[in-house]
């Protein structure tokens, strides 16, 4: 880990130096170490939720280096509010800190997308019902949650489909033993590894409902490409949310690992019990999350800081 560091040290160096680099953007707050031997004219250091919210919690250490290294930046950019407010408190500059999301890109993730094309390869007709989860086996996303919903669900459908965008996961051997006991298997289908641009956009469109329910998060993409498809969403109720979406008019939110909740809110979408203002959903994707739109602030940021010494 320190070998490659260094070399990356010494790249960064030759590279910034060799270039003339105007603006060196850093992605990831660990890597914050390179803008001390960057030679570019500037440097921008991008938070990622995960690099704030989490990672300083599990590793104090972190939060003396983010300290020390944020002095070297010229602005600081990150996706959500809450990832802004936790860099300030570790020592980010408020000048020139903007919240800028990546954003999406509805040039592939819209209400245009055909339907029926991820049904079709999963041998699924019209009539089944589709759960979809995008998010990883990683245990933050709460897959065992997920399929301890599912019997609550097969009760009203028995046919569900629960969709998971990995390869199997590493489960407990009590999540293995739940889904055994309650003849879950017929109900679960791991897609494995789906081209993001080829691929995703049509088990959004497909899907009756897209859940994504982490301990934690920042700003979470499969949330915007789903509305972005006009397909309704459950999400955990955290605090990235409040300034963006209305729980229960855009989409639909569950308490942090609570089975019962989420089974009972999928079924509120599934019988029609609950409908969403999807189109409202999609609006304000369009407008606050658009990958175009969101490139342009950047751009506007870097000007910015460029003409700061002029």
């Amino acid at each position: 880990f320190l070998l490659k560091r260094i070399v990356y040290i010494w790249h960064i160096y030759k590279i910034t130096k060799s270039l003339d680099l105007d603006i060196l953007h850093i992605v990831n707050a660990e890597s914050m170490t390179m803008s001390v031997f960057s030679q570019s004219k500037k440097t921008i250091v991008e938070n990622q939720g995960s690099d704030v919210l989490r990672t300083p919690e599990n590793y104090p250490w972190l939060k003396i280096i983010y300290k020390l290294f944020y002095k070297y930046s010229d602005a600081v950019i990150q996706d959500s509010k809450i990832a802004q407010d936790a860099g300030l408190k570790y020592g980010a500059s408020e000048k020139n800190n903007k919240v800028i999301e990546i954003g999406i890109d509805f040039s592939v993730f819209n209400d245009k997308v055909k339907k029926g094309v991820a049904r079709k390869k999963l041998g699924l007709t019209p009539n089944d019902h589709i759960i979809f989860s995008s998010r990883g086996m990683k245990s933050i996303y709460n897959i065992d949650t997920i399929l301890k919903s599912i019997p609550r669900v097969k009760e009203k459908f028995p046919d569900v489909k629960y969709v998971f965008a990995s390869n199997y996961g590493n489960f407990s051997q009590e999540t293995e033993k739940f889904i055994s006991s309650n003849n879950l298997n017929d109900n679960i289908i791991y897609t494995g590894f789906l081209n993001h641009t080829n691929e995703m956009p049509f088990f959004y469109r497909d899907s009756d409902v897209v859940i994504s329910v982490p301990s934690s998060d920042s700003s979470p993409f499969s949330v915007y490409e789903a509305m972005a498809t006009l397909t309704p969403v459950i999400v955990s109720d955290l605090p990235w949310l409040k300034n963006k979406f209305e729980p229960g008019k855009h989409l639909l939110t569950v308490r942090v690992r609570d089975e019962i909740q989420l089974a009972e809110q999928i079924l509120n979408l599934l019988q029609g019990e609950h409908s969403l203002d999807l189109k409202s959903s999609y609006n304000i994707v369009d407008e606050k999350i658009n990958m175009f739109k969101e490139n342009k602030r950047l751009e506007c940021l870097y000007e910015t800081i460029l003409m700061g010494d002029n």
